[in-house]
């Protein structure tokens, strides 16, 4: 071998090397940075905190960007407030998990992209914390479905997994949600409407009936304390009982099982505040209509204000957290 040719063998061997050197010093450096600490919330932030609950109660889809807005004015100054971060997250979905009140606009896709990044960096900030991790991995799937990108949608669903074992009464819900919009043939869909019932024997701690149940007898069961808090209307999500139960009715619906779907909608009714529930007269149009009801969510068009499934309707979120305040339909 020549000396010339040498002398390039050991320059690409040197080159190769310094490379494989600054790449191992950034997955050190990178690696040994400082967390980010956490914020305690501010003034600002707490007033930022109470416009969001005031608005989110009240139904103020319509407010949402202004809302945002003063999210933004907040994590300017305190960006690792969790607090902030994860409502700024968390109004983006509800932009998102509504967005059939605006069919014709797309840039409502945008606003999935910002909800998954905001879960994220509450996940970051309080990686104990399952409902943020529940959030996040369910727009982690729904990011990955706007994009077609199958090694996030798998990202996605194995972060659900975790946050289902982290806290299952609450995540269990939130899992069997995200995927029953899908085909009723899928895999996905097959397993969300079973961790609907999987919910059900959390909550109420024993395999619950899946024939026709009656939930009556577990009402006494009720509580505000402990994992099981997340199975009742809380001031948090005020229809909470309303609107699992309208939702599970609906995806029974379009299983086939008209009977199981009845008997989850007349489980609605079992709430104490079911008469001051801003959509109790969508469930009992439901239940009227239960018959035909099947070939109508099959038939619904984007923007179809009721008869469709509660995930694609315009009251996706606020079946659940609307106390008060007209309904969106």
């Amino acid at each position: 071998m020549s000396a010339t040719r040498t002398g390039r063998t050991v320059a690409v061997v040197v080159a190769v090397a310094a490379i494989a050197g600054l790449a191992g010093c950034a997955a050190v450096a990178v690696a040994t940075a400082p967390r980010k600490q956490r914020q305690a919330q501010s003034d600002a932030g707490r007033a930022a905190a109470e416009r969001f609950w005031s608005t989110l109660h009240q139904g103020r889809y319509d407010d949402i960007d202004a809302v945002v807005e003063e999210h933004m004015r907040v994590l300017v100054k305190e960006p690792s407030d969790p607090v902030t971060v994860s409502h700024t997250g968390w109004l983006h979905a509800w932009k998102v998990g509504e967005g059939a009140r605006r069919p014709a606009e797309a840039r409502v896709v945008g606003d999935a992209l910002l909800a998954r990044r905001y879960f994220e960096e509450a996940v970051a900030l309080v990686p104990d914390e399952p409902r943020f991790l529940g959030f996040y991995a369910s727009f982690t799937m729904a990011e990955a479905s706007i994009l077609k990108d199958e090694r996030q949608t798998r990202r996605g669903y194995f972060a659900m997994k975790d946050a289902v074992r982290a806290w299952p009464e609450f995540n269990l819900f939130t899992s069997g949600y995200t995927m029953s919009a899908g085909p009723v043939d899928g895999a996905p869909f097959r397993e969300g409407l079973e961790q609907q019932w999987e919910t059900l024997d959390r909550c109420f701690g024993e395999k619950v009936s899946r024939r026709q149940p009656d939930l009556t007898r577990y009402l006494e069961l009720e509580t505000r304390e402990g994992p099981r808090r997340a199975c009742w209307n809380s001031w948090i999500a005020p229809h909470n009982w309303e609107g699992f139960f309208l939702n599970f009715g609906d995806m029974l619906v379009r299983a086939g099982d008209a009977d199981n779907a009845r008997a989850m909608y007349q489980a609605a009714r079992l709430s104490r505040t079911y008469d001051a529930w801003p959509y109790r007269p969508v469930l009992e149009r439901r239940l009227a209509a239960l018959p035909g009801l099947k070939a109508r969510f099959e038939a619904a068009q984007r923007g179809e204000p009721e008869v469709t499934t509660m995930f694609n309707s315009v009251f996706g979120c606020m079946g659940c957290h609307q106390e008060s305040g007209p309904p969106a339909i």
